[in-house]
């Protein structure tokens, strides 16, 4: 039985499985707050469900703004008209969006991948498509009746590159990739360019170096003593920081305080000095800044940025030279300008963030903004029907190694315990 996109609605993506941690939770939440997609009873999204035919075509033709016609009947003899999603496939169909197979049946059940997906938005929204003159990915072939749409999937950042550096348009998609999707497009059709990566980002507090930046997401943080911002090649089992493979990457990044009181000329004439190193001196969020492109190998590039207290900031990028490593080097230059000097947070270490975490147990109205300390935290667990009042989430934060257990509906932390445990 086919089960529809719709259940009891829910006016707002405030579901017990997607927090916004979440990669998609900013799609997903501007799809449901414009009425394209709805939750269901339980209270739940279900962001890695899969798609079907039927599915799919609701939530594109609605998010592109297709006008949806009154008339259910088609041809198709597994799609009757008493079915809610019969007047989506009739327009559709009318439109030339999606066709049938040649036993005359829809297949509204079958699930749908990558490509198909792909297919199916850039027709609901009228995108031109041309023939590329190359691979647009290195699992893509030129012939590849989806060239066209995976090429332009890639130039306007809809649907970019798994991390292994290739596109697999056979993968089956889930509710939250379709939802990323269609919001992507709608952005690059309001803005008429590519959708910048970042957009979404959260922003990660670094107290030991006095700044913050824009992490992306799924990648891992060290935030005490050397910091660092990492994606390991998992498909290659990648476990060290310090020795990139061929998808992996790292940003560290140490803090020089200055004692001396040198300008930012002063430091940046004694580092080109002892380099042979090809340099530039930009200015990245208005502050000095001095970048060393390294050429080896290995991609390595270093900034160095001078703070407005006097300290100067190393970030040092790495990564390997795989299918990925173009994204990789895109990743580390957003990261890089995304950087704010905070100075609320300047020099606070892990250990006093988890003290400051500590004296807001039982105060109402204070655990967001007391979490936001640190921004590494991961949800992995939720109680539904919570302590009589509301969910309580339970969130690990690797860098401090401890669970906080949340309540929402009076944005209090309830407890803390080390260690990643819902066991409180």
């Amino acid at each position: 039985m086919l089960v529809g996109i719709v259940a009891t609605p829910l006016a707002n993506a405030s579901f017990t499985d997607v927090s916004a941690t979440n990669p998609n939770y900013s799609a997903i939440n501007s799809l449901v707050e414009s009425g394209i997609l709805e939750g269901y009873e339980d209270s739940s999204f279900k962001p890695d469900q899969e798609v079907n035919r039927a599915e799919a075509l609701k939530i594109v033709l609605m998010g592109m703004g297709v006008t949806i016609g009154t008339d259910a009947t088609s041809t198709f003899t597994d799609v009757p008209a008493m079915e809610w999603y019969a007047k989506y496939v009739a327009t559709a169909v009318s439109l030339g969006i999606v066709n049938g197979y040649e036993d005359n049946t829809f297949k509204p059940e079958q699930t749908v991948n990558r490509a198909e997906a792909i297919k199916m938005l850039t027709l609901a929204g009228s995108v031109s498509v041309n023939n590329p003159s190359e691979s647009p990915f290195l699992d893509v072939a030129v012939s590849s009746w989806y060239a066209p749409y995976a090429f332009y999937a890639k130039n306007f950042n809809i649907e970019p590159a798994q991390t292994d550096g290739l596109w697999h348009g056979e993968e089956t998609i889930s509710r939250a990739n379709l939802s990323e999707m269609v919001y992507r497009e709608q952005i690059v059709k309001s803005s008429g360019s590519a959708f910048t990566e970042s957009t979404n980002w959260l922003r990660t507090d670094f107290p030991t170096v006095d700044i913050s930046m824009k992490i992306p997401f799924n990648w891992g943080v060290k935030q005490e003593g050397v910091g660092a911002v990492f994606l390991l090649d998992s498909a290659n089992n990648q476990m060290s920081l310090l020795t990139p493979y061929e998808n992996g990457g790292t940003l560290l990044m140490t803090r020089y305080g200055n004692p001396n009181g040198k300008t930012a000329n002063e430091l940046f004439a004694s580092i080109k000095a002892s380099t042979n190193f090809e340099t530039d001196q930009p200015t990245i969020g208005g502050f000095d800044t001095l970048v060393l492109y390294h050429q080896n190998d290995v991609y390595y590039r270093e900034w160095y940025i001078m703070l407005p207290n006097n300290s100067l900031v190393n970030l040092l990028a790495m990564h390997g030279d795989g299918a990925y490593s173009p994204y990789l080097e895109q990743s580390f230059i957003s990261i890089v300008n995304s950087i704010e000097f905070d100075e609320s947070v300047s020099g606070m270490t892990i250990d006093e963030i988890v003290e400051n975490l500590r004296e807001a147990i039982q105060v109402d109205g204070t655990g967001s903004d007391m979490m936001s300390l640190l921004t590494d935290w991961e949800l992995f667990e939720t109680d539904a029907i919570g302590v009589g009042t509301g969910p309580v989430d339970y969130y690990y934060s690797p860098s401090a190694n401890i669970t906080i257990k949340y309540e929402r509906s009076y944005d209090v932390i309830l407890n803390i315990m080390e260690g990643k445990t819902s066991s409180f």
